[in-house]
C-alpha cells in the first residue's frame, strides 16, 4: 500500500520531515533541489521502494519540495501489487536489499510485467559487482545513499530528462 507523507514548508532551509519516531530531518536548499520555475519543467513523479521506514519517510518528504512528488512502498511485493502506480511514475527508485524480493529481482519482475519506466538504485550496498549487475539488467543509475537527497534530486532529474530525450528520437 503506498504511503502518504504530510509536508510542511520551512523558510530558507528546504522542507522538513517528521518521522513517526519524532525525528526531524533538515536538508539545505540548493540550486539542484530548488523548485522549478513556473512552466520550466513538469514535476517528476518518483516511485520509491525502501524498507528502512525512517529513511523512506525522510526521502519521501524531502523530494516533493524541489518538484518530485513521491509514492513510496516498504517492499517489492507492495509495488508489484500496485503496478498502475509503478507505471504512472516518471522514475522508480529501488533499494538493493529489500525484505520480500531483492531490488535486482524486482527490476526484472517490473520489466517482465511491462513496466517501462527508468529505474535507479539508491543503496548503501555500493560494491562494484552490484553496480555492474544493476546496469547490465537495465538500471540507469546507481546512487550511494550517503550522497543525500540533494544529490538524488539532481541525478533523478538527469535520468528522467535523458529518458524523455531518448523517447523523442526518431525510430530508425
Amino acid at each position: 500500500m503506498p504511503q502518504t507523507i504530510k509536508l510542511r514548508e520551512t523558510s530558507k532551509v528546504g522542507c522538513t520531515a517528521e518521522a513517526k519516531l519524532g525525528l526531524l530531518a533538515r536538508f539545505p536548499a540548493s540550486s539542484l533541489m530548488g523548485r522549478p520555475e513556473e512552466g520550466e519543467v513538469d514535476p517528476i513523479r518518483v516511485i520509491i521502494v525502501e524498507d528502512d521506514e525512517n529513511y523512506r519517510e525522510i526521502v519521501s518528504s524531502e523530494l516533493p519540495c524541489p518538484g518530485f512528488p513521491v509514492t513510496s512502498f516498504a517492499n517489492g511485493d507492495a509495488l508489484l501489487g500496485s503496478l498502475d502506480a509503478a507505471a504512472a511514475g516518471d522514475v522508480i527508485v529501488l533499494d538493493w536489499r529489500l525484505p520480500t524480493i531483492s531490488g535486482i529481482d524486482l527490476l526484472l519482475q517490473l520489466r517482465k510485467r511491462s513496466v517501462n519506466v527508468p529505474l535507479v538504485f539508491l543503496t548503501s550496498h555500493t560494491q562494484p559487482a552490484n553496480e555492474q549487475l544493476a546496469f547490465e539488467r537495465g538500471a540507469l543509475d546507481f546512487i550511494d545513499k550517503t550522497r543525500g537527497v540533494e544529490a538524488l534530486a539532481g541525478r533523478l532529474r538527469q535520468v528522467v530528462q535523458s529518458w524523455q530525450a531518448l523517447l523523442r528520437l526518431p525510430a530508425g
